[in-house]
């Protein structure tokens, strides 16, 4: 087995069975992953018949598709967890259940890995209208943090040049690997270079990892629920000497926020960066983090009540305050 593909879904019938048909034909188009490819489906214990079609459409395809159906609700790194260790793949990737991915994408990020340095590659994301979607960003130390949290980062001109860690689509240094031709129809006017993109972290919306890597430094974080768990892999990853890169050349769209919703992103991104810093920093540095992004959280009430007044994002960061206490 070449490739295992792992979608974990929770509520998401309709978008997981969109995105079984698009990987399904993305394989069935390649030679080198057709009867080399193994799918596998961890629904978080769905209420919306989410097995069952999984299930019906199985039937469908000569594609092995294998179901396992959690008991609760595992989280998006536990629920990943399991699928692994019944994976035989040389290569696993991990995939959202709110993804389309086009031809080639899967095949392009596989053949990658003959880079033997490459331990964690993302497809190049792309929004529902063929627009570039951000993603990753600069790891998390103090500066980078401060940068994110008192958001210069979306300052005009200079936020294109400063460390972030969390890239917005301003920052160049992914937006210089694409050329974008206006007078061309939007499915069409990225233009990609071939040299990978090179960065500290990249989205767990499409990740991929080869075995090799996955046994030498772990897989996703089981005590992170959601959000922050591909920051903290990729962090492990570099620690081990492995790159971490984003493939131009192979492209999925994204769903944003349809697997999920805006307040659990939001939440549980700022969460994650306190137990990554927990985690690999010190006491110290944690607590000045916890700082730092009670500063952002305060910074965005404030923006969200008088200068772009939103009362349901007001509302989501004043919630988020009990998570950083």
């Amino acid at each position: 087995m070449l490739l295992s593909i792992i979608i974990v879904s929770y509520n998401t019938k309709d978008l997981t069975i969109q995105t079984l048909k698009s990987a399904v034909a993305d394989i069935n188009s390649s030679k080198l992953l057709k009867r080399k490819t193994e799918i596998f489906v961890v629904d978080n214990r769905s209420k919306d018949d989410s097995v069952k079609a999984v299930r019906e459409f199985k039937q469908k395809t000569k594609v092995p598709i294998k179901v396992i159906a959690t008991r609760k609700n595992l989280g998006f790194a536990k629920g990943n967890n399991v699928a692994v260790e019944k994976a035989k793949g040389e290569y696993i990737i991990f995939l959202n259940s709110d993804t389309i991915i086009k031809k080639g994408a899967l095949e392009s990020m596989v053949k990658r890995f003959d880079n033997t340095k490459l331990g964690v590659l993302a497809a190049t994301l792309l929004n529902t209208d063929f627009t570039l979607q951000a993603q990753g960003g600069n790891f998390p130390n103090l500066l980078n943090l401060f940068f994110h949290m008192s958001m210069m980062d979306d300052l005009p001109i200079i936020g294109k040049l400063l460390p972030s860690t969390q890239h917005t689509g301003k920052n160049l240094k992914q937006t210089n690997n694409y050329k974008f031709d206006k007078k061309m129809s939007p499915k069409k006017q990225i233009f990609q270079k071939n040299k990978l993109i090179k960065i500290d972290w990249v989205a767990g919306t499409a990740m991929m990892l080869s075995r090799k890597a996955i046994d030498e430094f772990g897989s996703l974080d089981p005590n992170i629920f959601m959000y922050g768990e591909d920051i903290e892999l990729c962090l492990r990853a570099r620690n081990h000497n492995y790159e971490v890169a984003i493939d131009p050349t192979a492209q999925i769209i994204h769903l944003k926020n349809q697997s999920s919703t805006s307040e659990n992103s939001i939440r549980g991104e700022l969460k994650g960066y306190l137990y990554i810093y927990s985690k690999h920093q010190s006491r110290f540095q944690t607590e000045i983090a916890r700082v730092l992004i009670q500063m952002g959280v305060f910074l965005r009430i404030f923006v969200f009540s008088i200068i772009a007044p939103d009362p349901y994002k007001k509302q989501i960061y004043k919630n988020a305050l009990s998570d950083l206490k």
